[in-house]
């Protein structure tokens, strides 16, 4: 498995949100020598501890495990479908609308067609 990421994440966590080892370990109801060790990268934490800090703290597990910071929510698209969805929440509010007027335009259009 390649490198560990946890250790970081549970650390930068723990500072953006102010909170000692004591209490950051408290709030996920661990002992702070246990949590301790996870910071360091000592000891890993269990799948259910992990996934109630992704939950807790609102983030990843891409992030929290693998450190990656911007995964493509529409990676798995194929790739015309990803570029189009891309696209269109890059675009302001008014041209997502004038966007999805198009593409109802569209979507009539090909049903009048033979």
């Amino acid at each position: 498995m390649g490198d560990n990421k946890i250790p970081e994440a549970l650390k930068e966590l723990r500072i953006q949100n102010g909170m000692t080892q004591a209490q950051f370990s408290k709030k996920l109801n661990i002992a702070r020598q246990t949590y301790s060790a996870y910071e360091r990268g000592v000891r890993t934490p269990d799948l259910d501890l992990v996934k109630n800090v992704a939950e807790l703290y609102d983030v990843s597990l891409d992030w929290l495990v693998l450190g990656k910071r911007d995964t493509d929510p529409f990676a798995s698209l194929p790739e015309d479908a990803g570029r189009l969805c891309r696209t269109f929440y890059a675009l302001p509010p008014e041209s997502q609308r004038e966007a999805l007027d198009f593409i109802d335009f569209l979507e009539q259009k090909s049903r009048t067609e033979p």
